[in-house]
């Protein structure tokens, strides 16, 4: 059992992940979540891919959904170092589920996805980890400057934090969003060619991206 000292160095480092995606576009959320579901990946085809239980999970939940089928794949192909004799093994065990499912009308494959659950853990975790991070004003007034957002998706499931300040969270993502606007409208003012002598910024020119990656 973790002392409270451990616990709380556990925390801090985790909240100190969140901290560093502050100089990163995107979702701070949707990042180490999808980081978390990676390491698992990797962990799997690097070690565990032989463990019972592993492949039992794997039978059980009649595979990975199709996102996660398609995450494996780009995380192999990332990683040539872990071979794909693994990820034979592994898909070799549901032959059986897949024979069977030939016969019937509604087979279903990955409604029990493993990578599901470890995505879910992981987000809740990260949820609660940013509600943390939002309650140190500093780190608050950090985020408010950043290129950091969170995303529209995770901008509703903080509202079901308990003790989160979410009013306080809205303002600074109404501020962020105002903003954001305006450095596509100076973008696409200096994209006229009466203006085009006057420099971009970098937040000008990358502020599709942080709507992209604000409504992903």
């Amino acid at each position: 059992m973790f002392s409270k000292k451990t616990q709380n160095y556990k925390s801090e480092y985790l909240i100190g992940q969140i901290d560093e995606k502050m100089n990163v576009i995107g979702c701070p959320i949707c990042s180490l979540t999808d980081k978390a579901v990676h390491d698992y990946i990797d962990a799997l085809f690097y070690e565990n891919v032989n463990d019972p239980v592993e492949r039992t999970n794997f039978v059980k939940g009649h595979g990975f959904c199709p996102k996660h089928l398609k995450m494996v794949e780009n995380h192999l192909n990332a990683h040539p170092e872990l071979g794909i004799l693994g990820v034979n093994i592994l898909y070799h065990d549901l032959f059986d589920y897949i024979e069977k499912a030939l016969d019937e009308i509604d087979g279903k494959f990955g409604d029990g996805c493993e990578l599901c659950e470890v995505e879910k853990k992981a987000e809740r975790r990260y949820l609660e980890l940013f509600s943390e991070f939002f309650s140190f004003p500093d780190r608050r007034e950090k985020y408010a400057q950043s290129v950091s957002m969170v995303c529209l998706r995770h901008t509703y499931m903080l509202r079901e934090i308990k003790g989160f300040e979410f009013n306080i969270f809205m303002k600074i993502q109404k501020e962020k969003l105002t903003r954001l606007k305006k450095d596509m409208e100076e973008f696409i003012r200096k994209s006229d060619y009466r203006f085009s002598h006057e420099p971009l910024t970098s937040r000008e020119g990358q502020a599709w991206k942080m709507l992209s990656k604000f409504l992903e």
